[in-house]
This record gives C-alpha cells, sequence and structure tokens, in this order.
C-alpha cells in the first residue's frame, strides 16, 4: 500500500509543474495588462478597444513568451530547489573536486555533439514517418517565437535557468521519488517519459525523452545533480549557437559521417565519464578506507 502511494507520488512533481505554467502565464499576462493600462490612462487617445487590442499583440510576442518561461523556471528552481534539498538529500553547495573528475567533464564534453547528432537523425527519422508532427512542431516554434532570433532574454533562460529549473523537477525530485518504488532503470524510464511528455508535442516529447534518458543516467552513475545540469546546460548552448554555425550537406556520405560521429562521440562520453566517476569514488573512498582501518597516513610500498 505504501508503494502504490509512494508511486502516484511521483506524478505530483510533474502536474506542479504544470500548475506553475499556468500560473507563470498569468501572472506575465496580469503584469503586462496592468503595463499597457497604466499608459492608457496618461495616453492623450483614450480608445478602450486600442488598448485591449495592444495587450493581444504584446501578449504574442517572442520578448512576452520569453519572459513566461523565465518565470516558470525561477518558480521550478524555488520549489523543486526546496523539494530536493529537504526530501531527498540534496546538496546546494558542493566542492567541485568532490563532484567533477577531469575525465568526467571530458566525457560530458563529448557526449554533447554525440547526442545532438543522434537527436537530430531521431527527429528526422521520426518526421519522415510521421510528416504532420513536424508541421505541428515548425508552428508551435514559430508561434512561441523561437525561430524569429536569439534575444538574451533567451539565451539567458534557454542556457541557464532551463536545464537548472528541469533538472531539479525530473531528475532532482521525479528520479529520486521513483527509485524509491523501482529499480534506477525503471525510474529513469518514467522520469524520461514524464520529460518528453512536458514537452507537450510529439518531435520535442521524442528526442526529450531520449535526452532524458541520458540526464538520468549521468545524474545517477555521477552522484550529482550538478552532473546532469552541467550536460543540459551544453547540450542547450549547441543546440542553441554552434548548431547554427556547423556546416550542413544533404549527400549520403555527410550523413553516413554525421551519424557515425554521433555514435563514436556518444559512447566515448559515456566511457570516458564512468571511468572518471569511478577515479572520483576510488580517490573518495581512500581516506574512509584509511579512517576505519586506524591509519592516519598511507605508505606506498616499494
Amino acid at each position: 500500500m505504501k508503494k502504490i502511494g509512494s508511486f502516484f507520488f511521483t506524478f505530483i512533481p510533474f502536474l506542479l509543474a504544470l500548475v506553475f505554467q499556468y500560473l507563470a502565464m498569468f501572472f506575465v499576462m496580469g503584469v503586462t495588462l496592468f503595463y499597457e493600462h497604466i499608459r492608457y490612462i496618461f495616453s492623450s487617445n483614450r480608445i478602450y478597444a486600442d488598448l485591449w487590442n495592444k495587450t493581444l499583440d504584446l501578449w504574442s510576442t517572442t520578448r512576452v513568451n520569453t519572459l513566461i518561461m523565465i518565470v516558470f523556471s525561477l518558480l521550478c528552481i524555488g520549489a523543486f530547489g526546496f523539494w530536493y534539498h529537504a526530501g531527498y538529500n540534496g546538496i546546494y553547495l558542493i566542492h567541485p573536486r568532490k563532484v567533477f573528475h577531469p575525465l568526467s567533464i571530458v566525457g560530458i564534453i563529448l557526449l554533447v555533439p554525440g547526442t545532438q547528432c543522434l537527436s537530430t537523425y531521431l527527429v528526422s527519422f521520426t518526421a519522415s514517418l510521421f510528416p504532420q508532427w513536424m508541421k505541428a512542431y515548425e508552428k508551435l516554434m514559430e508561434s512561441t517565437g523561437i525561430n524569429s532570433g536569439l534575444t538574451v532574454s533567451m539565451f539567458f533562460y534557454s542556457i541557464l535557468l532551463a536545464p537548472i529549473g528541469e533538472e531539479l523537477l525530473f531528475r532532482g525530485v521525479t528520479m529520486h521519488q521513483a527509485k524509491r518504488v523501482f529499480p534506477f532503470w525503471a525510474a529513469n524510464i518514467m522520469q524520461a517519459l514524464l520529460f518528453g511528455l512536458f514537452h507537450m508535442n510529439m518531435i520535442q516529447g521524442i528526442y526529450a525523452f531520449f535526452l532524458g534518458m541520458v540526464l538520468g543516467y549521468i545524474c545517477e552513475k555521477g552522484g550529482s545533480i550538478y552532473q546532469s545540469i552541467l550536460f543540459h546546460m551544453m547540450f542547450n548552448f549547441w543546440g542553441t549557437i554552434i548548431s547554427g554555425i556547423l556546416p550542413t550537406g544533404n549527400s549520403t556520405l555527410f550523413f553516413v559521417l554525421y551519424f557515425a560521429t554521433g555514435v563514436i562521440c556518444t559512447f566515448s562520453g559515456l566511457i570516458l565519464f564512468r571511468f572518471g566517476t569511478n577515479r572520483l569514488a576510488q580517490k573518495q573512498a581512500a581516506p574512509l578506507y584509511l579512517e576505519n582501518t586506524g591509519y592516519d597516513t598511507f605508505y606506498p610500498s616499494n
């Protein structure tokens, strides 16, 4: 009975995040409506229809949509950061040397282009099977203004706030709650599924599920949510900045090389990441071993 309750409780963070989306939307819409109303009061041309039309135009702009996403991320960081810290012993202040190993960082760096390439192939393959999903995705990107150009606020949101908020929500709270009911592999699938559903469209949902699996693995095997936050930030940076300046091609050779690059970088990154995290775990376990055996100093043998 207790496990059943814990299972259903796993969905609470996801549902709460949906509530946060509406709260952020209503808050920003209310602020912008108030702003336009103040301008209307001090305007010499007081036509109520103009006030309403200007407000509707403002709500459809990229600036307002970005502001909604920023407010939503701040709500997630505050609420799920506290939840992760209080409920799952999450650590806010970390010592970088106790979390990151140089080899694991190199592994994460290699994983970024690898997963980007594989995600691109996954999206292309899905779009070829279901072109209507791709049309809906492109329409969504156009309506949110993401395709209209990168702004400072959008960069701030996508590179910094979104990775922190989403990692606290899905890998920090949801995955740790699911691990109380399931083994890690099942908990990882569950949080990745919710991560995909959270994007509210099939194209983003499919590659978000793939990305969520990788992020969950990094968080679990790396032993810290800071590992998955770092990867998430670098992944978004690549997709937002780097991908736009890389050469593209339509030849068969280009697609083969692109796919090979994705596979090689992904598997090399995973191997280096695990090797680095294992080395870090061994290094941290050595002082505990010496303390438990009663030795204050370790003297290597000849």
